[in-house]
């Protein structure tokens, strides 16, 4: 699998992967994944890595740019890395890394990045400062 862009900062406090195979019914008329079926995993995993890591309620504050630079088809496999690459008193920045895999030949291919940017909330929505997980 192509590697990932690192941590801005060279560390990374928590890791987490996912994947999922692009059906037809995500395609769009060229039969290309659509982009926002990835956003929509990418923020999933954002939030599965940061509650994980905050062992806390978060929320998605800020999804940085996306930078798409390959398709992906009906049949492949997306896989998707998250990093914690920085943390701060409620809030942590989450580095997607997303590649694809054409499963009938075990090519693999960079496909996107985005830095999201979650926030640990209290029961009533508001910032709630967390002590990572050890």
């Amino acid at each position: 699998m192509p590697e990932c862009i690192q941590p801005e900062n060279g560390k990374s406090y928590d890791h987490m992967d996912s994947s999922f195979v692009v059906m037809p019914r995500d395609t769009n008329h060229y039969g290309n994944v659509h982009g926002g079926i990835i956003v929509v995993a990418a923020d999933n995993l954002a939030y599965a890595i940061a509650a994980r890591f905050s062992r806390s309620n978060v929320v998605t504050a800020r999804i940085g740019e996306w930078d798409f630079i390959h398709p992906v088809h009906a049949g492949d496999n997306v896989l998707l890395a998250a990093d914690i690459v920085r943390v701060g008193h409620s809030s942590m920045d989450v580095r997607i890394c997303v590649s694809g895999e054409v499963l009938k030949t075990g090519e693999t291919f960079a496909v996107a990045s985005a830095l999201l940017t979650m926030v640990a909330v209290d029961e009533h929505g508001k910032p709630n400062p967390f002590v990572p997980r050890a």
